[in-house]
């Protein structure tokens, strides 16, 4: 019995993919062969490899082996077609399976997973390259691409349904922020209304009340009681932390500060008052009076 794929959201097909969003499309249609394949060299496995990618290899036996392996001995099925991508990370992952029995697990059956990575820097599409196995069962695949790479889709393409939607956490960003709007236009609007409500009312509706100047906006004795009250937590917290600060420095409070400029010019007139005046000053002086020196 063939084993099927089990997507984490809606199912898709065409070999495409997209994410929650619906925002973000990656397409590995252009990879697709509809004549030849794909020949990947096993190195120091023993194998060599044929696939195709999303699509059935061409001139096969059977119109559903989309990978196949072979030795100087032997070839076997490695997979059956599947056009279902899935997103790990920002890298995306196909996967064969249903392939030969394993050799050496008879339970199981072979299978290829293929990594395709975004990469804008390999000649033209680039190309498969095999990194390893397991059991000789699993067979992994790497290919570096351009065709990986995530593209930008319209609003109008996302009902189209293509592609297994992924979550990667875009969504949710993208609710809380407009969550977040709404909240500061509404609160925007609605204090707009009832400063401008209360105060159009006050001035033309409710002119008998004798109210002028700032004492017209709406309900402005609570509004400066508020912020009167606030002035006094405020200093009262300010002074409280010099008072702290003052015990920490162990400078006790009540004593008058002078900072060095107030010092220095104190110093200054009490220094000029203590000169006594030379003979010559005493005689002006004495002369200016009418007065002469015994």
């Amino acid at each position: 019995m063939r084993n099927t794929l089990q997507p984490t959201a809606a199912d898709s097909s065409d070999c495409t993919i997209r994410n929650v969003s619906g925002q973000i499309e990656y397409d590995l249609r252009s990879l697709q062969l509809k004549s030849g394949s794909y020949a990947v060299d096993g190195l120091e496995s023993g194998y060599n490899f044929e696939l195709n990618i999303c699509l059935h290899l061409p001139g096969s036996n059977s119109t559903s082996i989309a990978a196949r392996w072979q030795t100087y001995e032997e070839r076997g099925t490695l997979g059956l077609t599947n056009d279902r991508l899935r997103l790990q990370g920002e890298n995306v992952i196909l996967e064969y399976t249903d392939g030969d029995i394993c050799a050496n697990i008879p339970q199981k059956r072979q299978s290829a997973q293929i990594t395709f990575i975004c990469d804008n820097g390999v000649t033209g599409l680039g190309k498969p390259e095999f990194i390893g196995e397991w059991e000789q069962c699993a067979f992994m695949f790497l290919w570096r691409t351009s065709a990986a790479c995530k593209v930008s889709i319209d609003d109008s393409n996302k009902a189209s349904g293509d592609g297994i939607a992924a979550d990667d956490g875009t969504e949710d960003d993208a609710r809380g922020t407009s969550r977040g709007a709404v909240v500061f236009v509404a609160a925007f609007v609605f204090g707009s209304i009832y400063m401008l409500g209360g105060f159009l009312y006050n001035r033309v509706l409710n002119m008998s009340s004798g109210l002028r100047g700032i004492e017209q906006l709406p309900n402005y004795r609570f509004w400066r009681a508020i912020y009167l009250f606030g002035k006094r937590v405020v200093v009262s917290a300010v002074s409280g932390a010099m008072y702290v600060v003052d015990l920490v420095r162990g400078r006790p409070r009540g004593l008058i500060r002078i900072d060095s400029a107030e010092l220095n010019m104190r110093s200054e007139i009490f220094d000029s008052a203590n000169e006594f005046p030379d003979d010559d000053d005493d005689a002006n002086y004495s002369d200016d009076r009418g007065l002469s020196r015994v």
